[in-house]
């Protein structure tokens, strides 16, 4: 939303977790063009995006996304403050501040130290939605220290898996010679004992296998060859369709399978016609020149492997 836009209401027909979310209960932070790209595309996306998937070659380390960065964090945690002071008082209900993801690793020091100097009471959580790379990928980042010091101004630190946990207490050992039990997970910060917890999350599994159930049947024979208007219902043919559904990034190992897939038809010819993959790439950070060439590239690798491989019936 725009500065001075009213927030919308959710749909009274949402289900979502975060349907009852009224207007009133949202606080918009307001980011300038400039913000955007130097913070979202230039510190979030081309730096840590790459470096946390452990592919520094792929990180672009420049100083003013990490000021913008910096900035931007500085300013959610000082708007986050600005609520924390207009909830009521109830020492029976101290807030909770749930930080989420690598857009967000320094805001959790602004708001301790404001809210302890302030005497705010409030817990502070926060949880990785990426990977938390080893120690040889942290200490590329120049202020790596300053990464894990933001972290660690939290309570409680979430990672999917455990690997992770094990990673950012080590980091926090060698890069900030911080005490640690690697047994218990904890990690001594400042005075204050953090704890490092892995938790898993998924989709609701039950919910989505009984969409599929209830779902009519795709009539997947029936739908046409791309481009050529014939059925494969028409010829009898029915192949084995491999599904992928992945979200357009070069994390995400898109070339390499049609590659392998590639190399599956070239090296064991007897599967041509009998299967082939349907991959679902969902567009992302179109605005994003690495991504735009990702997809031009995709699209040259797919069409190279169709050319290579089609009969007048099928297309791989």
């Amino acid at each position: 939303v725009d500065q001075g836009d009213s927030i919308p209401e959710s749909d009274p027909a949402d289900s979502s977790p975060t349907s009852g979310l009224l207007s009133n209960q949202v606080v918009p932070v307001h980011l300038t063009d400039e913000d955007f790209q130097l913070y979202y595309n230039g510190c979030c996306n081309a730096t840590f995006w790459p470096l946390f998937h452990s592919m520094p070659d792929r990180a672009v380390f420049d100083e003013d996304y990490w000021i913008a960065y910096r900035n931007i964090n500085k300013k959610f945690a000082q708007d986050t403050l600005g609520a924390l002071r207009n909830l009521p008082q109830d020492p029976d209900n101290v807030p909770l501040v749930w930080i989420h993801d690598y857009h967000l690793m320094l805001a959790a020091t602004t708001i301790r130290q404001v809210a302890e100097e302030e005497d705010i009471p409030c817990k502070i959580g926060f949880f990785l939605h990426i990977p938390f790379p080893p120690w040889d990928m942290i200490k590329i980042f120049p202020w790596h220290d300053l990464i894990l010091q933001g972290i660690l101004g939290c309570d409680l630190v979430g990672f999917h898996i455990e690997d992770y946990c094990i990673n950012f207490i080590d980091c926090c050992q060698r890069g900030l010679g911080c005490r640690v039990d690697r047994g218990g997970m904890l990690v001594e910060h400042g005075g204050r004992t953090v704890r490092v917890r892995p938790l898993p999350i998924s989709i609701p599994y039950a919910r989505f296998h009984q969409m599929a159930l209830d779902a009519p049947d795709s009539n997947w024979t029936d739908l046409k060859v791309h481009s050529k208007f014939i059925t494969y219902k028409h010829y009898n043919f029915f192949p084995q369709v491999i599904l992928a559904v992945d979200r357009l990034d070069y994390t995400k190992g898109l070339v390499n399978r049609f590659k392998a897939f590639e190399r599956l038809l070239s090296v064991y010819p007897e599967f041509l016609e009998k299967v082939m993959l349907f991959q679902v790439a969902v567009p992302s950070r179109t605005d994003v020149k690495e991504y735009q060439e990702l997809k031009e590239h995709i699209d040259k690798v797919v069409g190279q492997i169709n050319g290579r491989f089609s009969t007048a019936r099928w297309s791989p």
